[in-house]
């Protein structure tokens, strides 16, 4: 019994302390009295806790990989780029590696592709910039934390077995770069393309391209794409697609007839016929941008037999000779209508220097590639491509313009043009009266008339602007003068013919009509007499005649219907130079009665546009007679 007694104060103890725990300390606790036992010795066995811990690193390992975690070189078996750099200091290495990263730098290359070109960025053409620092420092620290003698020496060991080698990294630099880039853009944009007309030479017809997206580089994304790019690396230059403006949903709506002229060609010699429609096949077909100049000398060439034309009428110097593109002042000319018609601005015209038969005086256009050089320009005046169709079926010749509506670049204030009838403003006299020259290498006898004297005239024409089909304003378009001409006749040497030259009259039966051009004088019945009577007459009959003859020279100048002329005085005097004509000879007569009125031509002339003066009829001319 006294072994068990001891137990229960034990057990008394231990639930105070359990409840203490689980309640608290009270703020006044009464102290426990524990009876004093003496325990009997037991045999119960001790719990013991043992520590288990590395054994002490003796001091000359220690001291090793304090060395190793505290030395100021890079460890055996470090590259940089390749270089060995084991046991150098950070100065040494950098020098070691010095000349590498330099080669490493020129021949550091990013190329931009994009999808039809392949350019290349390189170090050798812009400065590179490198983190060669940067590089060094990280190799240097390797192997610096303490994870015991064990670990150190293991990742030592390992690095020298097996190398550890760090790269330099090259990027370009910023200010190099974005110029570089902006050349690239420059080179590798591209405008977006609207879908248009264009020419089927085939069909002789237009037909419609589609429209091409534009496109932009979007340099800041490049600039990032380079600068994150590795050394030979191939990127896709990043771009911004720029949609046309017109696409082929609206391109058909858009383009339209502007302009179109017709003229009959059906009466020309093959030889014409050829020149026509060899011109027309090289005219059809034309695409001009807004702004674009055409030239029919350019697009025709210089016409020869050597270029492949072939001999036909042409002017020259009043009269119709053969020259190389005879006819070709018909394409010319029907263009001219088609491109005010399609109101294209007209850079240079000039007419005829004689009526052309195809077309109405004062619409016509001549040009002339050898010489006097003459040419016909007009500009695409409008906000849009214009394509020029030609027809030449060997009888009538047709232009076409299409492009978008004549509305569209006057902001609708019209929508159609049409070119009325021009007015003759003037009639205008030959200055002088025929010529006859002597060709000693002919016949006695021998006629020829290598000039038809006519008169001339004065023409304006005009540009009517219309909406809806009324009329909204008129405009004058040019103004042409078609020269008078006296008359050239190639006679043989015989004795009439010598004198009448001389005379300045004709060879035969106008011996009568030869001193009237001496004297200026309406009657002259005694030809012996003749050389005479001019010495007193003149004060007697010029004075009437003066006060007649003022009247063709003022009428003209300020009325535009110089038909009047003949219901007055002059009608008489200026009959026979219609109705001898055909005689050829009688024409001497009417001359010295035109004469007073056709002396004052020539000065009223400049008045009205004195450049129309100046035609083809001063080098060698192209047209049709």
């Amino acid at each position: 019994m006294k072994s068990r007694i001891w137990i229960w104060p034990i057990v008394g103890a231990f639930v105070l302390i359990i409840l203490t725990a689980c309640i608290g300390t009270p703020q006044t606790q009464m102290p426990v009295v524990v009876p004093e036992y003496t325990a009997e010795p037991t045999s119960l066995p001790q719990q013991v806790i043992s520590i288990v811990t590395e054994p002490p690193i003796d001091n000359a390992k220690l001291e090793e990989m304090n060395a190793i975690l505290r030395r100021s070189t890079f460890l055996d078996g470090v590259t940089v780029n390749g270089v060995p750099i084991g046991g150098m200091t950070i100065e040494q290495a950098t020098n070691a590696v010095a000349e590498s990263v330099a080669q490493a730098k020129q021949n550091y290359t990013v190329s931009v592709t994009d999808g039809e070109a392949v350019n290349t960025f390189s170090g050798a053409e812009m400065t590179v910039n490198d983190n060669l620092e940067d590089v060094l420092t990280d190799a240097f620290n390797i192997v610096r934390t303490d994870n015991g003698y064990e670990n150190v020496m293991a990742e030592v060991n390992e690095i020298k077995e097996k190398g550890k080698n760090f790269d330099v990294d090259f990027v370009f630099d910023d200010a190099a770069l974005k110029n570089a880039i902006i050349s690239y853009s420059e080179e590798h944009n591209k405008a977006p393309v609207n879908a248009t007309i264009a020419y089927n030479s085939t069909e002789n017809r237009i037909e419609y391209l589609e429209d091409i997206p534009g496109k932009t580089i979007d340099q800041e994304a490049l600039a990032a794409a380079l600068k994150n790019a590795a050394d030979g690396e191939v990127i896709e230059a990043p771009a911004i697609e720029i949609p046309a403006e017109i696409n082929m949903e609206n391109i058909r709506e858009k383009y339209v007839l502007r302009g179109k002229r017709t003229t009959n060609y059906s009466d020309s010699d093959k030889n014409r016929k050829y020149n026509v429609k060899k011109g027309a096949e090289m005219m059809s077909g034309t695409i001009l941008h807004p702004g674009d100049v055409f030239s029919a000398n350019e697009t025709l060439g210089t016409r020869s037999t050597k270029n492949g034309w072939k001999k036909a009428g042409a002017y020259e110097a009043g009269a119709v000779v053969k020259q190389a593109g005879g006819g070709v002042c018909q394409l010319s000319s029907t263009l001219y209508n088609a491109a005010v018609m399609a109101d294209m601005e007209i850079v240079e015209r000039r007419n005829h220097s004689m009526k052309v038969s195809y077309i109405d005086q004062g619409l016509d256009a001549t040009i002339n590639s050898t010489g006097n050089i003459i040419d016909f320009k007009f500009k695409n005046s409008s906000k849009s491509d214009i394509i020029i169709i030609a027809y030449a079926d060997g009888a009538l010749l047709t232009f076409e313009i299409y492009g978008i509506p004549v509305s569209e670049d006057c902001d609708g204030e019209y929508d159609e043009i049409r070119i009325p009838k021009p007015t003759k403003s003037k009639t205008l006299y030959p200055s002088g009266e025929k010529q006859y020259v002597v060709d000693e290498n002919k016949k006695p006898g021998y006629k020829e008339k290598v000039q038809d004297r006519k008169n001339g005239s004065i023409w304006q024409s005009y540009k009517e602007y219309y909406k809806d089909g009324q009329l909204v304003k008129k405009e004058k378009l040019d103004v042409s003068t078609y020269k008078a001409y006296s008359g050239i006749w190639i006679v043989g040497p015989d004795k009439e013919a010598e004198e009448s030259p001389k005379e300045t009259g004709s060879p035969d039966s106008t011996a009568k009509a030869t001193p009237k051009p001496a004297e200026d004088t309406p009657k002259a019945t005694d030809k012996p007499k003749d050389t005479e009577k001019p010495t007193e007459k003149p004060a007697e009959t010029e004075k009437p005649k003066e006060t007649e003859k003022p009247t063709p020279k003022e009428e003209p100048t300020e009325k535009p219907t110089p038909k009047e002329e003949p219901t007055e005085k002059p009608t008489p005097k200026e009959e026979p130079t219609e109705k001898p004509t055909p005689k050829e000879e009688p024409t001497a007569k009417p001359t010295p009665k035109e004469e007073p009125t056709e002396k004052p031509t020539p000065k009223e002339e400049p008045t009205e546009k004195p450049k129309d003066n100046d035609n083809n009829d001063s080098g060698s001319g192209e047209g049709e007679p």
